[in-house]
């Protein structure tokens, strides 16, 4: 009875269906393909530690990833645009699909980060506590690290005695290629039987106006919905904000250190949840902002809308006590989980919010 007890029970959700194919990557890159052995070739392996949920928050199971950053993989591949008048991926968006499942990241949150950001793994397995008995499983133990194809063989009914009830939960082994952003922690993005990525572009053009807008001031950004409407940007909403303070050294891809500054602000979210149309899951969304001299970058859904203040991305109104001026506009984004500086936004003149496959025309 004891054996028959120690593996665990999984009880499929027809959503999840079995896939042992890798994912294709396609859109804004250089060549479209599927995640094969000449991609991952050579590339460094992660370990990570995870504790998986559903889509309703509900513990899954806690498992040991291993596998690619997909960081290096879209390096492999090659993330061209097409021309939109920004000559920089800042304001590309990542999508993945797979078990009845989508998430989004921001460009940001897979190349500026400071890990190796989103882990695409091939291989898992559970993390089984240190007391319980062994399992003598053979083939069929889901504790020893399996590939795709090894652990879509698993059958883990044998152990509904042991987990059917609440305490402990009946648990599920994930299937297929697997993308996770282990820096979400519990419940943050996950998808199993991986089908596909996609890196897109906003299909938003920008002119470039350099030139003629080095010392430009804003005085309110032009807030933009879901719908296409625009809103305006209330100083007495932004004042009743709570107020977060940030010190940090300044480090950008291109020119290095760039110094340190204390920046003050207050969440984005705030001025932009009240615009997310009633049941929109706000990981299905990102932030477009662009600057007065056509900089501009994406914020995921994530990096927004997250329940911690301190984790968001920032609208900022001073910097070292000061309010900004020539040259930097009266509000700047700072996003708080990247290493690099190259999504501060300088100049902010307009905030747009936008729905993942939202096709309406703005």
């Amino acid at each position: 009875m004891i054996k028959k007890a120690m593996l665990i029970s999984l009880l499929l959700p027809a959503a999840f269906g079995v896939s042992q194919e890798a994912p294709v990557i396609n859109g804004a890159v250089s060549k479209s393909g599927m995640v094969d052995t000449k991609i991952t070739r050579g590339l460094n392996r992660y370990n990570r530690l995870v504790k998986i949920a559903d889509s309703k928050g509900d513990f899954l199971c806690s498992l040991e990833l291993s596998g690619y950053a997909l960081r290096d993989v879209l390096d492999r591949i090659g993330i061209k645009k097409q021309n939109d008048g920004f000559d920089r991926p800042l304001d590309t968006f990542i999508t993945a699909k797979g078990g009845g499942n989508r998430v989004l990241f921001s460009f940001g949150e897979v190349f500026l980060c400071g890990d190796e950001g989103p882990l695409l793994a091939d291989s898992a397995k559970m993390i089984l506590p240190h007391r319980h008995p062994p399992l003598n499983a053979g083939k069929n133990d889901p504790t020893v690290l399996l590939d795709v194809k090894k652990r879509n063989s698993i059958d883990l009914s044998v152990c509904i005695s042991c987990h059917e009830g609440p305490t402990p939960p009946k648990l599920h082994f994930p299937k297929g290629w697997m993308l996770i952003a282990a820096q979400d922690g519990f419940a943050g993005r996950f998808v199993e039987n991986l089908t596909e990525i996609n890196v897109s572009q906003v299909g938003i053009e920008v002119k470039d106006t350099r030139a003629t807008s080095r010392d430009s001031v804003v005085e309110t950004p032009t807030i933009i919905g879901p719908d296409g409407r625009k809103h305006a940007f209330e100083l007495s909403d932004f004042e009743k904000l709570p107020r977060v303070m940030v010190r940090d050294a300044g480090i950008g891809e291109g020119k290095g250190y760039r110094g340190i500054a204390t920046w003050e602000g207050v969440p984005l979210k705030g001025l932009l949840r009240h615009l997310l149309p009633e049941g929109t899951d706000p990981q299905n969304t990102y932030v477009l902002v662009t600057a007065v001299d056509g900089y501009r970058a994406v914020y995921s859904g994530m990096e927004v809308f997250n329940s911690l203040d301190e984790k968001c991305a920032l609208l900022i109104d001073r910097k070292n006590g000061d309010p900004m001026g020539k040259g930097a506009g009266l509000y700047n984004i700072i996003p708080r989980s990247d290493f690099f500086v190259d999504r501060n936004v300088r100049m902010v003149k307009e905030i747009r919010l936008l729905i993942v496959g939202d096709t309406r025309k703005n």
